[in-house]
């Protein structure tokens, strides 16, 4: 026979509950792993050098009582210092301080059966839920905000996975990483990516001419 599914703290509301049992069964592995959990939102940080990483329960805006209670997992990682860093450069500051950011569902290695949309803690049994989550943050998760907790690793992940939407970036993070020829390879290898698509944004563009000029300013 099939066990009954186990919810928990179904008196308390959407937003407290999914609190509640993100801190019984995620903030104690995540603090030994260095994160701390923020007062004001549902968010874990930690700082690994230049890098501060994320990972941030947000909760829709549609939950009521217990019939939905809905959240989702972004992780992030940010940096001030490439902010700084893009100032002294080109004189103006980047459009954010982020290094790379992925919401779970679009983790293509993030595996689970506790999830449609959302996680909802009104329809999967919430102790394997949680438990689940738990997992896939220690197996995928955090080794991936690790990975691009690097200034060249972060690039070539962009490039492995042909994100040339963030060629800008792609590019300044290797050359704060000291890899010049990766980043006037990157170039290249976004414009011919570029050549593919109709329609890429002006910007784009405009972002690759501003690093090429860049370029030969420092020749």
């Amino acid at each position: 026979m099939f066990g009954r599914k186990k919810f928990k703290y179904t008196d308390l509301p959407p937003g407290d509950r999914i609190r509640k049992l993100v801190e019984e069964y995620l903030q104690e592995f995540l603090e030994k792993n260095g994160f701390k959990l923020l007062k004001s939102e549902l968010t874990f940080k930690r700082k690994i050098g230049d890098f501060t990483q994320e990972i941030y329960f947000p909760k829709s805006r549609h939950n009521f009582g217990k019939t939905n209670v809905d959240f989702w997992i972004i992780l992030s990682v940010k940096s001030r210092t490439y902010v700084k860093w893009h100032k002294k450069q080109y004189g103006f500051e980047p459009m954010n301080d982020f290094i790379h950011s992925w919401y779970d569902k679009h983790i293509d290695e993030w595996k689970t059966e506790f999830r449609e949309v959302h996680y909802d803690l009104a329809k999967f049994d919430n102790d394997k839920l949680m438990k689940d989550i738990k997992r896939n943050l220690e197996n995928i998760g955090i080794p991936l905000l690790e990975k691009v907790s690097d200034w060249e690793k972060a690039s070539d992940y962009m490039v492995d996975k042909e994100e040339f939407a963030y060629i800008a970036k792609i590019f300044d993070f290797y050359l704060i990483a000291n890899r010049t020829d990766k980043a006037i390879e990157s170039l290249s290898l976004a414009e011919k990516w570029y050549e593919k698509y109709e329609n890429v944004p002006n910007e784009r563009f405009e972002e690759i001419k501003i690093r090429k000029d860049y370029l030969q300013q420092r020749v």
